[in-house]
């Protein structure tokens, strides 16, 4: 019975994503996401008691899944380079590249950064304790807060790589 729970809920958020990235933030409604898993309103509010706590733990899902991938490139034989470049990839590039490139991914990031401390918090200890490893716990808050920094005026995806590749450089 819970695996059959749980494949309702991972099947609930997938379709929170594409609808999130389809009507953005606030437009999208639990008829959308309903419609688009091909499950009843009633059911996603079994799992979820408003649209704010599923985004919270879409965000919730996505960083457990960060930060399993993220261990194993920890263990791998690459260079401490590759490493936190791979790491800041996961965590950071993929997810902005997707979200600036949907029709609503400013409100999709303004989302990110408002809708929770909590997350925001979870987000920011999972990321340090991700590339704590390579860099030690000192440099990996001033790394994961400085990312921070260089999206501050939300840039071209190529600039953010630029710019993140200048700090690892630094920092490795």
């Amino acid at each position: 019975m819970t695996n059959k729970k749980n494949g309702k809920r991972e099947l609930i958020i997938k379709a929170a994503i594409n609808s999130f990235r389809r009507y953005g933030y606030l437009k999208t409604t639990f008829g959308d996401i309903a419609k688009e898993a091909g499950v009843s309103r009633a059911l996603i509010y079994s799992h979820f008691k408003d649209k704010r706590d599923l985004f919270i733990s879409l965000n919730s899902n996505l960083q457990d899944r960060w930060f399993a991938m993220s261990e194993a490139i920890v263990k791998s034989d690459s260079s401490d380079y590759e490493k936190l470049s791979k790491i800041i990839d996961i965590w950071i590039i993929d997810s902005y590249h997707n979200i600036r490139n949907g029709a609503y991914g400013n409100q999709i990031l303004d989302g990110l950064v408002n809708i929770s401390d909590i997350n925001e918090k979870r987000f920011r200890k999972l990321f340090i304790n991700s590339i704590q490893p390579i860099v030690g716990e000192d440099t990996a808050e001033l790394v994961v807060f400085s990312i921070r920094g260089l999206m501050g005026d939300r840039p071209p995806v190529k600039t953010l790589q630029r710019r993140i590749a200048l700090l690892i450089e630094k920092v490795v």
